[in-house]
């Protein structure tokens, strides 16, 4: 019972082997059925995770229910019996939710597409673990002065280490490689040349400096090698000159992590073809990513006007790792950060997130960072997702759906979990109370007279027009129950107002007659009364006093022009 997934290109993506659950084989083919169709389109990571989270049921039922031979002999009082299992251990109320969402996602799809492997009358259990997030802590996040104290600390090694970077460059310009890559006599090289060095270690080594082992290996000839790195300040001095170690490229990763706001794991994933120009914006460049439990694209674009925007470094990450693709395995060649590591053995790989954390770590050490109280600062790349989003909001006047667009979650409870700060909330506090205090003004009419003339200015009253009658002054409230200073909105009152300017000609003759022909209709659809109340005296007024002072000539051309279209008299 293997369930494999497949990638675009068709090549093996997930292999998850379901027979390791042999006590209930049955139960274990059917969730691997559902497994399969449920996670067809979701991606790699959140398939790995939902396989861990599944041994908690079948560890439950191995325990608890070893009669079951499969999913048609699990009822809902079997499920709360698991939800049970779950609250008596001491996880977070969330990992007991996430444990309990993968079963109750399995035995859903059972229940929707092969309802002949599940009971009849099963109900799964709704809620179980109410307000899931109520007991998380808050993620960590940097003050703006931590946040600006660590990105100088990032800018000043990157920019040592991309001097070094260059000056190896340079210096391997300048010296025949060809020579080099042909001489194996060391004593004839100039091994205190570091042009000549750095050329020997390129051409003959493909740019890795050789272990210790490898250069005092009995008969090989090469102590002279080992002596020569010692004097040019050791295996590290040589390798930042040629390529991306670990220490200069957590720089980088907290420099690019900061501005992108992406998730720990997602920007270790960066691919090497992850930015792109913008197809509108000249100098602008958009860098996507792909986030472990979502299937959107994450994206941001960036301008490259500063030496340390994101594509700016993503630039030189390009150069300073394409020297190790060579050694890198083919499912790790895509990636941006690989790195060279030696522990034990020699690996070219992508950098594993244990030494990532680690170098995290060592990059607070060395720079002496400290926290707002003069602690030791406690860095996590997860803390610069959380600190951006949060410092973002603030730029955003606190705008909590502008905040989800730009995290890219799929809800604002997701953002409000990263942006829950109690300076968050003071803020917001102060806008409620602002947004309240203008209401209680606009209620009292503390600003009700400048509100009235700001509107008669900004109205153009020329087009104050309906029925075929132009008004003198709309702003001026003859009208029944208008009020000085505001518009009139009194449909069809013009017949009755002393306002009212009818110019004798066919445009105004054309709508008048479309008025009265609205009217007349209306009496068919309106009830009686209501037509009586409201309209038949505006009709009277219309085919007695106002079509009559038009000319026999004017009502021919009107006739002979389109009817101008009404609103819908109701």
């Amino acid at each position: 019972m293997v369930v494999n997934f497949l990638d675009p290109d068709g090549r093996a993506e997930n292999c998850f082997d379901f027979s390791v659950h042999k006590r209930a084989p049955q139960v274990a083919a059917e969730i691997a059925l559902a497994f399969r169709y449920h996670h067809a389109g979701h991606s790699p990571a959140t398939r790995v995770g939902d396989f861990h989270a599944l041994r908690k049921w079948f560890a439950f039922l191995d325990a608890h229910e070893p009669g079951i031979g499969s999913m048609s002999d699990v009822d809902t009082a079997v499920l709360r019996a698991f939800i049970t299992f779950l609250d008596a251990k001491s996880w977070a109320k969330s990992t007991r939710h996430s444990a309990w969402s993968v079963v109750k996602q399995m035995v859903g799809w059972l229940k929707r597409n092969r309802p002949d492997l599940v009971a009849s009358d099963l109900e799964i259990p709704f809620n179980a673990f109410p307000r899931k997030n109520a007991e998380t802590p808050p993620r960590a996040v940097l003050s703006r002065s931590e946040i600006e104290a660590v990105l100088a600390a990032a800018r000043k090694d990157i920019e040592a280490s991309w001097d070094a970077f260059r000056m190896g460059q340079s210096l391997l310009s300048m010296v025949d490689r060809r020579h080099i890559a042909q001489e194996r006599d060391l004593k004839r090289l100039d091994l205190d040349d570091l042009g000549v060095m750095l050329a020997i270690i390129v051409e003959q080594y493909g740019g890795l400096v050789p272990r210790q082992s490898v250069m005092l290996e009995r008969g090989a000839n090469r102590s002279r090698l080992h002596f020569a790195t010692l004097r040019h300040g050791g295996s590290p001095k040589l390798t930042g000159h040629l390529h991306m170690m670990p220490e200069t490229l957590i720089p980088y990763m907290i420099a690019i992590g900061a501005q992108t706001y992406a998730n720990p794991e997602a920007l270790r994933e960066l691919r090497r073809d992850c930015m792109s120009e913008h197809l509108l914006l000249d100098g602008r460049s958009v860098i996507r990513w792909s986030k472990g439990r979502s299937n959107r694209v994450q994206r941001r674009s960036f301008l490259r006007d500063k030496t340390l925007s994101v594509p700016n470094l993503i630039d030189r990450v390009l150069q300073m790792t394409s020297p190790l693709l060579a050694h890198v395995p083919a499912q790790d060649r895509e990636r941006l950060f690989v790195v060279e590591t030696v522990y034990g053995s020699r690996t070219v790989s992508l950098i594993p997130p244990y030494l990532m954390s680690k170098h995290v770590r060592l990059f607070a050490q060395r720079h002496g960072l400290t926290d707002d109280s003069g602690q030791p600062l406690s860095l996590t790349l997860a803390s610069l997702r959380a600190t951006g989003l949060t410092l973002a909001h603030e730029a955003l006047g606190h705008d909590i759906l502008k905040t989800q667009a730009l995290a890219n979650h799929a809800t604002p409870d997701t953002t409000q979990r990263y942006i829950d700060r109690p300076i968050v909330r003071r803020a917001q506090q102060r806008i409620v109370g602002s947004l309240q205090a203008q209401f209680v003004d606009l209620v009292r009419g503390a600003n009700s007279a400048d509100d009235e003339r700001s509107d008669a200015l900004a109205i153009d009253a020329s087009h104050a027009t309906a029925g075929g009658f132009i008004c003198k002054d709309p702003f001026s409230g003859v009208g029944e129950g208008q009020k000085s200073g505001r518009l009139c909105t009194a449909w069809l009152g013009c017949f009755t107002c002393p306002n009212a300017v009818i110019p004798l000609d066919a445009d105004v003759l054309g709508r008048l007659l479309s008025t009265r022909d609205a009217l007349v209709a209306a009496r068919q659809t309106l009830a009686p009364d209501r037509w009586r109340l409201l309209y038949a005296p505006k009709l009277e007024i219309l085919e007695n006093d106002i079509l009559s002072r038009f000319s026999p000539e004017l009502h021919l051309v009107a006739s002979m022009k389109t009817a101008p279209a009404l609103p819908l008299i109701e």
